[in-house]
C-alpha cells in the first residue's frame, strides 16, 4: 500500500468509530424508554385471558373511584366498545 492509501484507509476506520459510538449513545435512550410501552402492552395482554371473576373483582375496586371511573365509561361508549372488548380500554384508562 502507499501512503496516501494507508492514510485513508486509517481516516476512514476512525470516522467509522466515531460515528458507531454517537450511533450506540442515541440508541441508549430510546431503549429505556421502550421498556414501559412493552410493560404496559404485556398488562393489556393479561386483561384478554382474565375470567369473569376477575374482571368483577377489578371492577369493583375501580366503582369506587365513581368520577374517573364514569369518564372511562363514557369514553368506551363513544369509542362503540362493549362486553368484553371494552376490558382492555377500560384497564387501562383506570390504571394510568
Amino acid at each position: 500500500m502507499t501512503r496516501i492509501s494507508a492514510s485513508i484507509l486509517s481516516i476512514a476506520l476512525l470516522m467509522l468509530v466515531a460515528t458507531g459510538s454517537a450511533f450506540a449513545e442515541d440508541q441508549a435512550p430510546a431503549k429505556t424508554t421502550a421498556k414501559p410501552i412493552a410493560a404496559v402492552s404485556a398488562k393489556m395482554e393479561d386483561i384478554s385471558s382474565w375470567t369473569k371473576k376477575q374482571w368483577y373483582a377489578a371492577k369493583a375496586k375501580w366503582v369506587k373511584e365513581k368520577v374517573k371511573w364514569a369518564d372511562c365509561q363514557t369514553q368506551a361508549v363513544e369509542k362503540k366498545i362493549s362486553g368484553r372488548k371494552s376490558w382492555p380500554f377500560l384497564y387501562g384508562c383506570m390504571t394510568k
